[in-house]
């Protein structure tokens, strides 16, 4: 169970001296190769991408904190054994109930991943996890950092908060788990928001990405991956695909099964799940061409429009 304070822990790190940690991100690269000034370092140094879940268009703001420590205050609001919950201060009234949200389904949302990754081992736990003002969306700082950063957006969507934590959490899995899931580019992207998504269905609304790559080229993000996580005609290519190997027809492979047997691409995990040598993206697309046909506009609500 949860452990809550009345008070709470107030942590301001705007009185502590700058670390090492922090002077070595004086230039930090968030989306697509845009780089934001941090002001105050001690020394310039490599620009560095955070990994993010933003919707369409979106982008980390310069102002948002790049680790804990440089923004705030917050309050730490409760402990359970694999996470520690803060918001901050700003979010007045809203903060311990978005807070009290993630306490509450944080242990269950992560044993439902741990299932569904074969029961892998975490490292660095606990999760330290953040409810900050914003309508950013959700970020960390590499894909197996468990300091994750989840927007409240405006404060009365609890199961928002913790869609955004599981979107997270899901990409420290595939980290520990090193099967060819990556949490910044397009298969590991695509994952992690269907993840998300099984857990808070509802919650999908205004990340969805299956239209962007319908109304698109329609480019093979199947055999090749994309080296982002913020183009959302490769994540929707490869969303439409892990759903495709779930629930078309012929192939309906459980979740877990795919999971589990990632490879560096979609190909290799379709060849993975499936024993063939084939390759699966012609089909798919042609597929997906009788429901939707190249140059005519869709506007799918989700990232699952299967099976067809």
């Amino acid at each position: 169970m949860p452990s809550e304070s009345g008070s709470g822990l107030r942590i301001d790190d705007t009185a502590r001296p700058l670390s090492p940690l922090i002077s070595i991100l004086n230039r930090i690269s968030f989306l697509a190769g845009k780089v934001y000034e941090v002001k105050n370092m001690a020394k310039p140094t490599v620009a560095h991408k955070h990994h993010v879940l933003v919707k369409p268009g979106g982008q980390i703001p310069a102002t948002a904190p790049r680790l804990a420590r440089d923004g705030g205050p917050y309050t730490q609001r409760g402990t359970t054994p694999n996470f520690n919950i803060f918001f901050e201060n700003a979010l007045g009234a809203n903060g311990p109930v978005l807070a009290d949200a993630v306490l509450a389904n944080c242990e269950q949302d992560l044993a439902a991943l741990q299932n569904v990754f074969g029961n892998i081992a975490i490292p660095n736990l606990p999760f330290n996890v953040y409810v900050v003002t914003g309508d950013f969306g959700a970020y960390h700082a590499t894909c197996a950092a468990t300091e994750l950063h989840c927007a409240a957006f405006d404060g009365s969507n609890r199961d928002l908060v913790r869609m955004l934590m599981v979107a997270e959490a899901d990409e420290v899995c595939m980290a520990a788990q090193g099967v060819g899931w990556n949490c910044g580019f397009s298969n590991g992207e695509a994952l992690s928001r269907i993840l998300a998504t099984e857990a808070y269905p509802a919650q999908l609304d205004g990340f969805a990405s299956a239209s962007a790559w319908l109304n698109s080229n329609r480019d093979d993000f199947v055999n090749q991956n994309d080296p982002t996580d913020t183009n959302y005609i490769s994540i929707g290519c490869a969303a439409l695909f892990i759903n495709y190997l779930r629930n078309q027809t012929g192939l309906q492979f459980a979740l877990g099964q795919i999971v589990q047997n990632g490879g560096q691409t979609l190909t290799q995990t379709y060849q993975n799940v499936t024993g063939n040598n084939d390759d699966p993206f012609p089909a798919f697309a042609d597929l997906l061409n009788t429901k939707f046909p190249a140059g005519t506009a869709a506007n799918w609500p989700d990232d699952n429009p299967f099976p067809i």
